[in-house]
């Protein structure tokens, strides 16, 4: 018994220490705290279609929920950062990737959120969730990632 309390304690010790805690909300999206920073990210979910920022309609439930939680916080700054996978040029992904951000911002807007709130990115193609070669249609690299800071 003694040794399995000193397991507990060292776990929770070890937890308290860990800057990052990381929640799955039924693979839906992936959830990473950090101190002063709630980062929201797709997980296994494709939120746009091929070469275009059209969000997909199960995407509409999920930026939804996270406007809720935006506006539950009204102090934090929204980040909302657009990827591309690596098909297409290195100008277009970058373009295509601020339009997607735009857009899941205009969606956050739409579902109660201040604008002023809201600042957006695109970083094409240099950021990708899963390693791939130049000109692969990756669709987990089709993503969005929405930071509340503060």
């Amino acid at each position: 018994m003694p040794r399995i309390s000193l397991l507990c304690a060292a776990l929770l010790i070890l937890a308290a220490c860990t800057p990052d805690l990381v929640d799955h909300d039924n693979g839906r999206w992936l959830v990473t705290h950090r101190t002063g920073e709630v980062d929201y990210e797709l997980g296994g979910q494709v939120l746009f279609p091929y070469d275009s920022d059209a969000i997909s309609p199960r995407a509409y439930d999920i930026v939804a929920n996270v406007a809720d939680d935006a506006k539950r916080n009204p102090r934090t700054h929204i980040e909302v950062e657009g990827f591309t996978d690596t098909s297409g040029g290195h100008d277009g992904n970058m373009h295509l990737s601020l339009a997607r951000a735009d857009r899941v911002a205009e969606l956050l807007v739409r579902h109660g959120v201040k604008p002023e709130r809201i600042h957006t990115h695109g970083f094409g193609e240099t950021r990708l969730a899963v390693k791939t070669g130049d000109g692969v249609r990756e669709p987990r690299n089709r993503r969005v990632v929405i930071r509340l800071i503060g």
